[in-house]
C-alpha cells in the first residue's frame, strides 16, 4: 500500500510539473496577445466633446427680497411649490406677510421729527423773503442818501462844475451814472450769492466771493485843487458862484465908497484951509474915510479867504460826503450779501433736511407697504435663493417665525420658459470651450431624450467657492442655454452636457484606454501574429472615448484595449489570467513608470 501511494504521488507530481511547464510556455510569446482584448483601428469622423455634469436652472428668476431695513419676522408664508396663476396675480395673492409692529412705531416717532422739520423749513423760507425785503429797503435808503449828497454838491457848484470835479475824482458824475454804478454793485452781489450757494451745494472748498471779483468803490485820489473850478463859467451856477459874485460886489461897492470918502476928505481939507468947514466936520469926514477903507480891506480879505479856503473846504466836504455815501452803499450791499448768504444757507440746510426727512418718510411708508408681498408673476414658488448653495439656504432658512434681514431672498419664482444648465468646467478643458459652441443636453429625469443648447456664459476667473475646501481644484462656471420650451423640465434636475468643441472629418482613432504614456511619449500595443508589439504613435484631439492618431498606426490594425502588465514582459507570462478590460471613459493620463508595460515585439 505504501508503494502504491508513493507511486501515485510521483505521478501526480510529474503531471503537475508538466502542466506548469506547458502553462508557462503558453503564457509567454504569442499567448500574451490571446489574453488581452483588442480593437480594430478605425477611420472616419470623430466628434471632439467635453462632458460635464450640472444642474438645471432657470435663466431668469424673479427673486422676492425683504425691503425692510430692520430685521423682521415672517408672520405667514405660502407653501413651497405653490403654482401662481394669472388669477392669483389679478386677485393680489399674498405670498408673504412680515411683522410691521416695529416699523409702525418707527413711523410714528419719525412723524414728530418730520413736523418739526417742516416748521423749520417754512420759517427759513419766510426769513429769506424778509431778508430780501430788508436788503432792498437798506439799499434804497443808502442810494437816496448818496443822491442827496450829489444834489448838495451840484447845488453848491452847479451841475457842470460838479460833473467836472467828480470826473477828475473818478466818481459817478451825475444821477444816471450813479444809478448804473449801483446796479452793477447789486448785480455782482446777487451773482456772488448764487455762485456761493451753488458751490456750497456741490460741497466744494472754494473761497466765498471767488466766483467773480466785485466792483470796488473808487479809491480816494490825491488832494484836488478846487480853485480853478471857481473861475469856470457855466450855464448853471451854484451857491459858490453866487457867493463869489456877492463878495466881489461887496468889495467893489466898498471901493467905490472909499473913493467917494477920499474925495470928500480932500474936499473937506481944502474947505478947512479956507475956514469954510469946522474942524469937527473935518474929523467926521476922516472917520468915515477910515471906516470905508476898513470895509474895503474886510471885503478883500473875505473874498480872498473864500477863494483860498472856504470854497475848497466846502467842495472837499461835499465830495467827501458823496464819496462816503458811495462807500456806505457798497458796505450796505456787502452786508446785505452776507446776511442773504446766511439766510440762503439756513434755507438750504432746512430744505435739505426737509427733503431728507420727506424721503425717509416715503421710504418708511414703502417699507410698511412691503410688509405684505403679493404675487408678481405666474410660476412655481421656491424658498430662498435658487442660485445660492445649499449650506447658505440652510443657514438662512425661510419659514414662519424666521427673521429675515434687508435684501435677503425669501422666495424665488423661476421663469420656466427659458431653462439652462450650470456646469463647472475643469481648468484642463477650459481652453477648448468657447461661447457659442453647440451642446447636447441629457436630463436624468428623462432618459433617452437629447436636447440642443449652446454655451452662453463662461467665467473668466475660476470659482472661488469651489476652491475654498479643495484649493487645488480650479473650475470655471459655465452656463448652457437650452433651446426650446420643455414643460416637464424643473429647476434642480441633474443633467449631463456634451460640449461639441470640434468635428474631425476623416481621421484614425482608437479608444483612449489603449494609449500608454511614458516620458511624454504615447505608445500602443499592436496585435501582430499572436504577440503584442509596443509602438510609439503621435496623437491629436480626444474625447471621453476615443483619441485621434495622427501617425504610427494604420486602419485595420488591432490595438490592445488593456495594457499588459510588466510581469508579463519580464517573465514572459503570469500565473493569473488577465481580466477583460471594459472601455473606460476617461482622458488618457500619464501613469507612473513602474506601471508601464515593456513587451517587446
Amino acid at each position: 500500500m505504501k508503494k502504491v501511494k508513493s507511486s501515485k504521488g510521483i505521478i501526480i507530481a510529474a503531471v503537475s510539473v508538466l502542466a506548469a511547464l506547458g502553462w508557462w510556455g503558453l503564457s509567454g510569446g504569442g499567448a500574451a496577445a490571446e489574453k488581452v482584448p483588442t480593437r480594430i483601428v478605425q477611420r472616419g469622423p470623430l466628434e471632439i466633446t467635453v462632458l460635464q455634469g450640472g444642474e438645471i436652472r432657470a435663466l431668469q428668476n424673479n427673486e422676492v427680497k425683504s425691503e425692510i431695513e430692520i430685521p423682521t419676522k415672517i408672520l405667514s408664508l405660502i407653501p413651497e411649490g405653490y403654482l401662481i396663476t394669472e388669477e392669483d396675480i389679478k386677485d393680489g395673492k399674498v405670498l408673504i406677510e412680515l411683522d410691521s409692529t416695529d416699523l409702525k412705531t418707527k413711523i410714528e416717532n419719525h412723524e414728530i421729527e418730520f413736523q418739526t422739520t417742516v416748521s423749520n423749513y417754512i420759517d427759513a423760507d419766510e426769513n429769506r423773503e424778509i431778508q430780501k425785503s430788508e436788503n432792498q429797503t437798506l439799499v434804497r435808503d443808502v442810494k437816496q442818501v448818496a443822491i442827496f449828497a450829489l444834489m448838495d454838491f451840484e447845488k453848491y457848484l452847479g451841475r457842470e462844475v460838479t460833473g467836472a470835479i467828480l470826473t477828475t475824482a473818478g466818481l459817478p458824475s451825475d444821477v444816471e451814472a450813479f444809478e448804473k454804478y449801483a446796479d452793477v454793485l447789486e448785480t455782482q452781489a446777487s451773482t456772488q450769492v448764487s455762485s456761493e450757494a451753488a458751490l456750497a451745494k456741490r460741497g466744494t472748498n472754494a473761497k466765498p466771493g471767488a466766483a467773480k471779483k466785485s466792483v470796488e468803490a473808487p479809491a480816494v485820489s490825491e488832494m484836488i485843487n478846487f480853485t480853478p473850478f471857481l473861475e469856470q463859467k457855466a450855464q448853471s451856477d451854484g451857491e459858490a458862484q453866487q457867493k463869489l459874485r456877492q463878495l466881489e460886489d461887496d468889495m467893489l461897492l466898498h471901493r467905490s465908497e472909499l473913493a467917494l470918502a477920499k474925495q470928500k476928505v480932500e474936499s473937506s481939507k481944502r474947505l478947512a484951509e479956507k475956514k469954510f468947514v469946522t474942524a469937527a466936520q473935518m474929523e467926521n469926514d476922516l472917520v468915515s474915510f477910515d471906516k470905508v477903507e476898513l470895509a474895503v480891506k474886510t471885503s478883500e480879505t473875505a473874498l480872498a479867504l473864500f477863494k483860498k479856503y472856504e470854497f475848497s473846504k466846502q467842495c472837499a466836504t461835499y465830495l467827501a460826503a458823496y464819496r462816503e455815501a458811495l462807500n456806505k452803499l457798497q458796505r450796505t450791499i456787502r452786508a446785505n450779501r452776507s446776511r442773504m448768504a446766511q439766510a440762503e444757507t439756513r434755507f438750504s440746510t432746512a430744505k435739505r433736511r426737509y427733503e431728507m426727512e420727506l424721503a425717509q418718510r416715503e421710504n418708511l411708508e414703502l417699507q410698511l407697504k412691503a410688509c405684505v408681498i403679493r404675487a408678481p408673476q405666474p410660476g412655481l414658488v421656491a424658498y430662498g435663493d435658487l442660485n445660492a448653495s445649499s449650506s447658505y439656504n440652510y443657514n438662512n432658512s425661510i419659514e414662519e417665525g424666521a427673521t429675515v434681514r434687508l435684501r435677503q431672498t425669501m422666495l424665488t419664482i423661476p421663469d420656466m420658459s427659458q431653462m439652462g444648465v450650470r456646469v463647472n468646467v475643469h481648468e484642463s478643458q477650459i481652453k477648448k470651450v468657447r461661447i457659442g459652441q453647440p451642446v447636447k443636453v441629457r436630463v436624468d429625469a428623462e432618459p433617452g431624450k437629447e436636447l440642443d443648447g449652446r454655451v452662453a456664459e463662461l467665467a473668466v476667473l475660476p470659482d472661488s467657492s469651489s476652491s475654498r475646501y479643495t484649493p487645488n481644484l480650479k473650475v470655471y462656471p459655465c452656463t448652457i442655454h437650452i433651446n426650446g420650451y420643455h414643460p416637464w423640465m424643473k429647476p434642480g434636475m441633474n443633467a449631463k452636457v456634451e460640449i461639441i468643441v470640434d468635428q474631425l472629418a476623416d481621421v484614425l482613432y482608437v479608444p483612449v484606454q489603449s494609449i500608454e504614456v511614458d516620458q511624454d511619449h504615447h505608445f500602443c500595443y499592436i496585435s501582430n501574429n499572436g504577440s503584442l508589439e509596443r509602438r510609439e504613435i503621435s496623437t491629436g484631439l480626444f474625447n471621453d472615448e476615443f483619441i485621434e492618431v495622427r501617425d504610427g498606426l494604420q486602419g485595420g490594425e488591432a490595438v490592445a484595449l488593456a495594457l499588459p502588465k510588466k510581469a508579463e514582459a519580464d517573465m514572459g507570462g503570469s500565473s493569473k489570467s488577465e481580466p477583460e478590460a471594459a472601455p473606460a471613459k476617461s482622458k488618457p493620463s500619464k501613469p507612473k513608470e513602474k506601471a508601464v508595460a515593456l513587451v517587446k515585439p
